[in-house]
């Protein structure tokens, strides 16, 4: 039986070795401190009009500390002018964001070191710190990180291969509504993997993730439903019936009430 596949993480001058190392501003705060900065620069920053002089406030701002406008800086430094873009300048940022622990920064960090940009080009790709940054990520429930980290444990990328600790991070992220876990779920109850092989809670997974629109289940759904008797069919049915109920918030409206 082909079922499906498991969806996964698309994811100079000279230094003077006596100077005093430098003290970055945003160290000098609490993260309760950190978060009433935030809130007041957002506040500014989103009442800007022009977009010279918001990249400038955030500018400024990034260069006293300012998390959320390190964060938003190093966005418009990675996305660029429309000519270039600015990698390295962006590194930095995140990383300064990210040290302070704040969950997208590390998030994007994770990403450009999977993608071998962590020196500001392209380069050898560093799955060991994409996995720290992820998992740090999702320790504080940001869920991309949560299903990142996922299928990193999946796979042993980065990390010992673990598909139960896996399984637990994609239900985490499954909590949260993220629909490609819910297939990946399905999966490693179709597979055993992670979790002890149950064909209905599969199939009810399945279900699930194909009201969602997402493909993989889409596809799968009629090749499983035809390997299942009358009676089993029924009991997978209500396990999706139930996991309907509370998931619902996260299934398109017009798919909701539907048989």
């Amino acid at each position: 039986m082909s079922l499906i596949n498991k969806l996964t993480a698309k994811l100079s001058s000279k230094s003077n070795a006596s100077a005093a190392p430098v003290v970055l501003p945003e160290t000098a705060f609490s993260r309760e401190q950190h978060a009433a900065r935030n809130t007041q620069f957002s506040q500014t920053y989103h009442a800007y009009t022009n977009p010279q002089q918001a990249f400038e406030f955030c500018r400024t701002q990034a260069d006293e500390g300012v998390v959320m406008a390190l964060y938003l800086l190093a966005l418009q430094y990675e996305q660029g002018d429309g000519q270039q873009t600015y990698l390295s300048q962006a590194l930095s940022c995140y990383q300064r964001a990210a040290d302070c622990g704040h969950p997208e920064s590390l998030f994007n960090l994770a990403l450009l070191h999977l993608q071998g940009q962590s020196q500001g080009q392209l380069g050898k790709p560093n799955a060991v710190l994409a996995f720290s940054y992820f998992e740090q990520a999702a320790k504080q429930g940001l869920v991309q990180a949560q299903y990142n980290l996922a299928s990193m444990l999946d796979q042993g990328s980065g990390c010992f291969q673990d598909q139960t600790a896996a399984f637990d991070w994609y239900n985490k992220a499954a909590e949260q509504g993220y629909t490609q876990a819910w297939q990946n779920i399905a999966v490693m109850y179709y597979r055993g993997e992670g979790v002890d092989a149950d064909k209905l809670k599969a199939y009810a997974w399945t279900l699930l993730a194909a009201k969602a629109g997402v493909d993989e289940a889409i596809a799968a759904e009629p090749e499983m439903t035809q390997a299942l008797n009358t009676t089993e069919i029924l009991v997978g049915k209500a396990q999706f019936d139930h996991l309907q109920q509370g998931f619902l918030a996260y299934l398109p409206i017009e798919t909701r009430f539907e048989g």
